[in-house]
């Protein structure tokens, strides 16, 4: 498959479509998927915003130099989904952060899309080091 314009990384295709397979799709559609999966990445705006949950007892001890791996797009759908929540603790803590689009990890990002399609899911790599946190509120559920 060709190379993302802006990320300039080659997408595994064989493991995606595999992935896509293992997921119910037949051939063709598994190719459609695909295709919607990495123009998702390649539209994603430069920098792009991600929201992620971390669950810890104090504020402070939130590793701001590696901030992790999964974030979402969506602040709305991360509030609403479980999965998200990562950490040990009692308080949970919203994590706001601005990502140059060289950070991603693209193919855990479209394989962590096929696997869970509803959670707009951005990986990022080496556990996100080089953002920008933008804000970190404790949050209530």
């Amino acid at each position: 498959m060709r190379l993302l314009n802006i990320l300039k990384e080659s997408i595994n295709k064989k493991l995606m479509l595999n992935s896509l397979k293992d997921m119910g799709f037949n051939n063709e559609d598994s190719q459609f998927e695909l295709q919607s999966l990495v123009s998702y990445v390649e539209n994603l705006p430069n920098p792009v915003k991600l929201y992620r949950i971390v669950v810890i007892d104090d504020k402070n001890d939130i590793n701001t130099t590696y901030p992790g791996s999964h974030y979402s797009t969506s602040q709305k759908d991360l509030e609403h989904s479980h999965s998200y929540l990562t950490g040990y603790g009692d308080k949970y803590f919203l994590m706001v952060v601005s990502a140059d689009k060289k950070l991603i990890d693209v193919n855990s990002t479209i394989h962590n899309n096929i696997l869970y399609p509803n959670e707009n899911e951005v990986t990022l790599k080496n556990r996100g080091k080089g953002v920008e946190i933008l804000s970190i509120k404790k949050i209530k559920f």
